[in-house]
């Protein structure tokens, strides 16, 4: 029996690593990674080690050219059924330290490479397929010190709401994941303690999120029971308003 395969990019930590060891269980998966090999490969190993089917796609997918290596890599591993974009990074600038390179630099990350991805799902994924994106409470919350990083998870939530309607008539399904603060590595290095205990207590479930609570949400997206719901947010923030 054939297996489909899934794409996971920025698949090798955090709540990428979390949603391809979730996918695995259903898909091949290619664990994509730009730089971080070592967790890509551990997350390969694992799936692997529980039977599973995975390889690791080193690749920069703030480029069209990186992009298309990913998804190459994927169909080797079969016919692509979902495609999940989980790349992205954030700071604390103030607005009025903004500047055209940090501009530019969080539109690669953060929207290009979305952008990016919708375009080569768009040609690539089977009919009747699944596309996921990661956003970020941030997109509707709109923290200070994080004015650039909204916008861009902003215009990728338009973007795949505008994707959803055009690739409908093919049965694929286009939705958005929003995650609020999880418990990453990158949270943890990147933000103060006293940061992180005011995130922890601010949702109504009083609590970090963790990477596996979104890989629950983005699987149950990219299942046969979410066949009726394209072009939506599934906020998994665990309570932000």
């Amino acid at each position: 029996m054939t297996i489909n395969s899934a794409l996971v990019i920025g698949g090798g930590g955090g709540i990428g690593a979390a949603v391809s060891r979730k996918l695995a269980a259903s898909h091949a998966v290619a664990v994509g990674y730009r730089d971080r090999q070592d967790r890509a490969r551990a997350v390969v190993q694992e799936i692997q080690d529980a039977g599973g089917s995975a390889l690791a796609v080193g690749s920069d997918v703030r480029t069209a050219a990186g992009v298309d290596q990913a998804f190459h890599a994927a169909e080797e591993l079969g016919p692509l059924r979902t495609v999940v974009h989980c790349a992205g990074a954030w700071d604390y600038t103030r607005v009025s330290d903004l500047t055209e390179e940090s501009i530019d630099a969080d539109y690669q990350t953060n929207l290009r490479s979305g952008l990016l991805t919708l375009a080569a799902a768009a040609n690539r994924v089977a009919d009747n397929g699944r596309i996921v994106m990661i956003s970020s409470a941030a997109a509707y919350m709109a923290p200070g010190r994080q004015a650039s990083y909204a916008a861009m998870k902003a215009g990728l939530e338009a973007a795949s709401r505008s994707t959803a309607k055009e690739l409908g008539r093919r049965g694929i399904t286009v939705n958005v994941v929003r995650p609020g603060a999880t418990d990453t590595e990158r949270l943890r290095t990147s933000t103060a303690e006293k940061a992180v205990e005011a995130m922890s207590a601010a949702p109504a479930l009083r609590r970090l999120g963790t990477p596996e609570d979104i890989a629950e949400a983005v699987d149950w997206l990219a299942s046969e029971k979410a066949r009726w719901v394209t072009g939506t947010v599934l906020d998994a923030t665990g309570g932000l308003w």
